[in-house]
């Protein structure tokens, strides 16, 4: 049986990427929306370097089941008139992964 708590091992990953926010919504927002499935380790919005929001965030939770639900919840769901996008980020890196050459044609 393999309880007790590890040494947060990979399975651990409960990481949340929200895209297609309105430029207002702030860490302040992700908080409120996304704590009431439970605990969360970390939010942030994400701003370039003159401070305007890149219309993306990430929220971590303790739990994954709790990501999960919140993905089911709000996934599409419009805050401030625009549809919020949401993905689970799994193990691994996100972006451009070993499938790069699947891509360039020619």
């Amino acid at each position: 049986s393999n309880s007790g708590g590890g040494g947060g091992g990979s399975r651990g990953i409960a990481k949340l990427l929200i895209s297609n926010l309105e430029y207002s919504v702030n860490d302040q927002d992700m908080r409120e929306l996304f704590s009431e499935f439970g605990p969360i380790k970390e939010y942030s919005v994400h701003y370039d370097r003159s401070g305007r929001s890149l219309g993306t965030a990430d929220v971590s939770y303790v739990n994954k089941s709790d990501a999960a639900r919140a993905l089911k919840t709000y996934n599409n769901v419009p805050l401030d008139g625009k549809p919020m996008i949401i993905e689970l980020v799994t193990d691994g890196p996100v972006f451009g992964g070993g499938d790069r050459n699947r891509n360039s044609w020619g």
